[in-house]
C-alpha cells in the first residue's frame, strides 16, 4: 500500500513537471555578462536547478568530509582517554592493594604483639603466683619452726 502511494505521487509529480514544461516553452534571453544565450524557459529553469543541485552536493560533501574527519579524530581521542582511564584505574587499584597489604601486615604484627604481651602477662602472673605460693610456704614453715 505504501509503495502504491509512492507510485501515485511519482506519476503526479511527473505530470506536473510535463505540464510546467509545456507551459514554459517560449524562448528567453539570459545575459551572463560576457555573453548572451537564448533558450526555452524550461531548459533555463532545469539547468539552473541542475547547477544548484550540484553546488549543494559539493558543499554538503565537503561539510560531510570535514565532519567525518572530526568524528574520526574524536573517536581516537575517546580511545586514548579510555586507555588513560584504564591505566589510571590499574595504577590506583595497585596502589590501594599495596596499602591494603601494608595494613594487613600491620594488623598481623599487632596481633602477634598482643599474643606476645598476653603470653608475657600469663607468664608473669604464673611466676607471681608461684612466688606468692613459695613465700607463703616459707612463711608457714617459719611460723611452724617458731612454734
Amino acid at each position: 500500500m505504501k509503495n502504491q502511494w509512492r507510485l501515485v505521487a511519482g506519476i503526479l509529480l511527473i505530470l506536473l513537471i510535463i505540464t510546467f514544461a509545456v507551459i514554459n516553452v517560449e524562448s528567453v534571453p539570459v545575459n551572463f555578462g560576457f555573453g548572451k544565450v537564448t533558450a526555452p524557459l524550461i531548459i533555463i529553469i532545469f539547468v539552473s536547478l541542475l547547477f544548484g543541485s550540484l553546488l549543494t552536493l559539493l558543499v554538503s560533501t565537503t561539510s560531510s568530509a570535514r565532519n567525518h574527519k572530526e568524528l574520526r579524530s574524536m573517536k581516537q581521542l575517546v580511545s586514548q582517554k579510555d586507555v588513560q582511564k584504564e591505566e589510571a584505574i590499574t595504577h590506583t587499584k595497585a596502589e590501594y592493594e599495596g596499602k591494603i597489604t601494608n595494613l594487613e601486615n600491620n594488623l598481623v604484627q599487632k596481633d602477634n604483639k598482643i599474643k606476645s604481651l598476653e603470653n608475657e602477662l600469663v607468664n608473669q602472673v604464673t611466676f607471681d603466683s608461684q612466688m606468692n605460693s613459695t613465700d607463703s610456704t616459707v612463711e608457714r614453715n617459719r611460723n611452724n619452726t617458731l612454734l
